[in-house]
């Protein structure tokens, strides 16, 4: 029987000597300190740019804002419009410089830039993440927790957003249990009682107890949608810091040393958060099960790890909206705790 397979002469050649000109010595490039410092006007653009950033970066680093900001948009203007990387990184930069010197309209504005030009997920993180920073220090926590729960839909598996999310849900609680003016008025002993100060929360019919109170005292339709607003925000804080519990505690296998501390102390944080919260152990273990529904997996439980990072191009990916983000995360806890109670 013949067969029909032909080798390449090359196969049975020797193989090449890897080590010929091992001995030949290599020499890095080598910079002095701060090179970057000198002026350098040459012929090459690149040169001029590079510098530009490297020194813009320096003076970031010594919190010189104002020069650096500069220094980035002198560098922004040189750059070629299909250099995208370096682009938004500068834009990020003068944004975060912005942001220092507490001109954060500014900041929100070159953000919101990069949000336009994003195209893959990555990229939408950073601009997310831009955004958060700059929406909390000018106290506009709707728009906070908007983007979180984006980018806890891009990266469902890190914890840290998760806690964030957590936060800022219990933020925008309390900005609601204090609201006036038809709201929630703290001078009122027994509305703050019962609805306001969520530190006593035991039990899991708490949106049902405000309305009976609420209806037996007369209360306006108003006051009460703010109190169930409010209790329902908590009930989301508390299911975003077990969520987060969940994650730190499967992960916790993957570190080691300084990554296993720091992965333990924000495990202690958010304890010390739920103690305060003072949930019912029932319902905190009601809230675990549904909140690690999607790590039961097979491949998960298998592989024994979560990609806590992801990139994906956005023509793959779909932003869901507020109200599908809170059915998919919250509304069974929600119809599970009601029921149970």
């Amino acid at each position: 029987m013949e067969f029909a397979f032909c080798f390449e002469d090359s196969v049975f050649s020797e193989s090449r000597d890897r080590s010929a000109g091992r001995e030949v010595s290599y020499t890095a490039k080598q910079c002095e300190p701060q090179w970057f410092s000198e002026d350098l006007k040459g012929d090459d653009p690149t040169d001029e740019h590079t510098v530009l950033k490297f020194r813009a970066d320096w003076l970031y680093r010594q919190r010189k804002f104002l020069k650096a900001f500069d220094e980035y948009s002198s560098c922004y203007e040189l750059l070629p419009a299909a250099n995208n990387g370096m682009r938004r990184d500068v834009q990020e930069s003068q944004a975060r410089c912005l942001i220092h010197l507490e001109r954060f309209p500014e900041a929100l504005e070159i953000a919101q830039a990069l949000m336009k030009g994003v195209n893959n997920t990555d990229h939408l993180t950073v601009a997310l993440n831009l955004q958060v920073t700059i929406h909390n220090h000018l106290g506009n926590l709707k728009e906070v927790v908007s983007c979180l729960q984006q980018l806890v839909t891009l990266h469902s598996f890190n914890p840290h957003f998760w806690i964030s999310l957590a936060e800022s849900y219990r933020s925008l609680s309390f900005a609601s249990s204090h609201c006036r003016n038809g709201s929630v008025n703290f001078s009122e002993p027994s509305v703050r009682e019962h609805s306001c100060v969520h530190n006593s929360i035991k039990t899991v019919d708490t949106a049902n107890m405000i309305q009976r109170h609420c209806s037996k005292n007369n209360t306006s339709p108003s006051v009460l949608e703010c109190c169930r607003n409010s209790t329902q925000l908590w009930i989301w804080s508390c299911a975003s810091f077990i969520r987060a519990r969940i994650l730190l505690h499967f992960i916790q296998p993957q570190h080691a040393s300084f990554a296993l501390d720091h992965n333990l102390k924000t495990q202690d944080y958010i304890e010390e958060q739920l103690n305060q919260m003072d949930l019912a152990e029932e319902s905190q273990s009601l809230i675990t099960n549904v909140m690690s529904e999607d790590l039961l997996s097979e491949r998960i439980q298998e592989e024994g790890q979560i990609d806590t990072k992801s990139t994906l191009a956005l023509n793959t990916f779909t932003m869901p909206t507020d109200t599908e983000f809170k059915e998919k995360w919250f509304k069974k806890i929600q119809t599970l705790l009601l029921v149970h109670c």
